[in-house]
């Protein structure tokens, strides 16, 4: 396909944008160019140019320190001889503002790919291959959103998406990501919205990790209600100790700390000292190293059964364990991808 030079005057931004689909759903109709904009600027990628944690500003920055993109994006022929954005949609409004803001460089134009009357589902190939297993992510809930309307209302099969991503081991992300979507919508939104306060999607991350500890929320004689009013009230913050939830709820009285304060209370019962002399008193490097060595002794049968274990107490505790190593680890500069 050949790169062109397109005027961005002739560039329609799409109002079914994952990106920005949950701030569009409530309104009725179709949405003007400028509202458009507004919302990409809030809900703007953590992506495009520069990878993740890239926000619209520093995007915009980049671009406007390039004088242009990186990357072409990509568009399809509209009914009326313009062109609709499948793909870059940031962008395409970041161009209009470095125009209006006279900012130095060219951008009444910008560089594209055309889709000749793309079909839809090769418009979903497009978005999924470039924000799902491509180097430019949504934000978990868009993605979580564009999937679960893949499923759920154009009937496409898990198999049909993950041919979309290229195929790959994704179902079983793909899966947890659907499952997370309808829970959150059925139990925390119309919670959050009938206390008035707006849905935080943000916490759809807490919905991913329930996924693999529903088990031991049912064993422990709660429901998915219970655990909505838990993420409402912020008593699973930060997000990662819902996998800590089986723990807290098997032991009574950090059961208690967790349903009078928080998850934070309940681990404080949790990780009292009930360890050896010898590992409290061991440094760090003594730690690290004797947590490497132990891992490079399990056998497969041992890594199998703790892989299907999804509430099992070692896997939970090696998860914990890495989220404090990479938040630390971080810190100290080398930086850790989840």
């Amino acid at each position: 396909m050949e790169v062109q030079l397109i005027a961005v005057d002739r560039i329609l931004l799409d109002q079914r944008n994952p990106r920005i689909a949950h701030a569009t759903e409530p309104l009725a109709g179709t949405v003007s160019q400028e509202w458009i904009t507004l919302a990409l600027g809030y809900s703007a990628p953590d992506d495009e140019e520069r990878g993740a944690s890239t926000s619209y500003s520093s995007l915009k920055a980049s671009i406007r320190a390039n004088k242009g993109i990186i990357n072409p994006i990509i568009v399809t022929k509209a009914y009326d001889g313009r062109y609709v954005v499948i793909e870059g949609n940031t962008r395409v409004a970041i161009y209009r503002e470095l125009a209006e803001e006279g900012a130095p460089g060219n951008w009444a134009a910008i560089n594209a790919i055309v889709r000749e009357e793309a079909e839809e589902k090769g418009e979903h190939a497009i978005r999924l291959q470039s924000h799902l297993v491509g180097p430019r992510p949504w934000r978990p809930y868009a993605k979580a959103k564009y999937l679960h309307d893949l499923y759920i209302n154009q009937k496409l099969s898990i198999s049909e998406i993950l041919d979309f991503c290229g195929g790959g081991g994704r179902r079983a992300e793909i899966e947890q990501y659907i499952d997370a979507f309808r829970d959150m919508h059925d139990t925390y939104i119309p919670l959050a919205t009938a206390s008035g306060s707006p849905p935080d999607f943000s916490l759809f991350s807490s919905f991913a990790e329930l996924q693999s500890i529903k088990p031991a929320l049912a064993r422990a004689g709660y429901t998915l209600h219970d655990f909505a009013k838990w993420v409402h009230e912020s008593k699973l913050s930060p997000q990662n100790t819902v996998r800590q939830l089986p723990r807290i709820l098997a032991n009574p009285e950090a059961k208690k700390q967790f349903l009078t304060h928080n998850a934070r209370e309940a681990l404080k019962i949790l990780d009292q000292p009930s360890t050896s002399a010898v590992i409290s008193n061991a440094s760090l490097e003594q730690l690290a190293t004797a947590l490497s060595v132990k891992l490079r002794q399990l056998n497969w049968p041992e890594i199998q059964a703790m892989k299907e274990a999804k509430d099992g107490s070692a896997r939970l505790a090696l998860l914990t364990c890495f989220d404090e190593l990479k938040d630390f680890t971080n810190f100290l500069g080398a930086q850790v991808d989840a």
